[in-house]
């Protein structure tokens, strides 16, 4: 057995060893890993476009594995990502500057806030920190861009756009969550107006918006629930709302964002309703291990609309949406 699906098992919460995930789980996870590597350039980055962003997504993805800088085996591959993303910042200390924009920028704060600690290396730890705090300056500067009434708490497209909308949003908030976590200063009213912002965007019927009230986006229920589980106080009566439209429309193996789907609600339900995760995870890791093609790849399922951003950010997303359960990121964990 390869080290690093011996490394999977033994890191796997009790439920997988007492057989209720199966073993090919963490098969489909180091194939996919493995595919990810194969796609790795001289510069240490992964992705045609994008490339910033994929490459963070990549470094999560190893990360939520346990696969750390300080291994002997794939080590070398996530410190060349790492590296990678630590060059990538603008004197400002942006990250989106290849073409994924805020979405990038929150991702590379995300990888680089789950890279911090897991490495033996006092100055590339140290780099790190560095890096990350000029880059939250950034989100936290665009969080406070004038905006109009409805629109203050979120994150648009650019850094200092007046819009908002919750995906940009949702990756800000979980990079700053991150953050704060490892214990980097991020600022109350930042987090608390994003929260604000995320709640605003979900009606009373439990659908959520991508700019405003009343959509319902399927894809974005997971993101909804992490929301919800963030704001102070008692149990919010619509995350139970929003549960009862992801009971009623389970997952299947068919776009628009699945992949995106995917990940949310993985991190979700697991971080926030446990007791519905372990039906829901059934069905949605028997979907991608069922999808995953040969080589470690995904294929884009029907329906697709997510393939401009590359197959790599589609096996980087999957991979995630199958290690949530190990808990291993401050991102994956309440």
């Amino acid at each position: 057995m390869r080290m690093l699906l011996a490394l999977l098992l033994v890191m796997a919460p009790a439920a997988l060893i007492a057989g209720e995930v199966p073993r090919s789980v963490p098969l489909a996870i180091e194939r996919g890993l493995t595919w990810l590597r194969g796609q790795q350039q001289g510069d240490g980055g992964l992705g045609g476009r994008h490339r910033t962003a994929v490459t963070g997504l990549a470094t999560i993805a190893h990360l939520a594995a346990g696969v750390t800088p300080d291994l002997p085996e794939h080590g070398a591959a996530v410190r060349r990502m790492i590296g990678y993303i630590l060059a990538q910042p603008d004197a400002k200390g942006y990250l989106g500057n290849d073409g994924s924009r805020m979405y990038g920028h929150a991702i590379a704060c995300l990888a680089m806030a789950d890279a911090i600690g897991t490495t033996r290396d006092d100055d590339l730890d140290e780099r790190l920190r560095t890096a990350l705090a000029r880059a939250l300056a950034v989100t936290v500067t665009a969080a406070r861009v004038a905006k109009p009434d409805d629109q203050r708490g979120g994150w648009r497209y650019n850094p200092d756009e007046a819009g908002s909308d919750v995906s940009v949003t949702g990756w800000q908030l979980m990079s700053l969550h991150a953050a704060r976590r490892i214990g980097m200063p991020v600022p109350d009213d930042v987090v608390e107006a994003a929260l604000a912002y995320l709640r605003s965007r979900i009606d009373d019927q439990g659908r959520i918006g991508y700019t405003a009230p009343g959509e319902d986006r399927q894809a974005m229920r997971g993101l909804a629930l992490i929301a919800l589980s963030l704001q102070p106080g008692p149990r919010a009566p619509l995350r139970d709302r929003v549960l009862a439209r992801m009971r009623d429309e389970p997952p299947a193996w068919t776009g628009p964002w699945f992949f995106y789907r995917a990940y949310y609600d993985a991190s979700g339900l697991a971080r926030s309703e446990p007791a519905f995760w372990a039906a829901y995870r059934e069905k949605l890791h028997g979907l991608l291990v069922a999808n995953q093609a040969p080589d470690g790849s995904w294929p884009a399922p029907p329906g697709d609309n997510e393939r401009e951003n590359g197959t790599a950010y589609a096996v980087a997303m999957a991979v995630l949406a199958l290690t949530v359960d190990l808990r291993l990121l401050p991102g994956h964990q309440p």
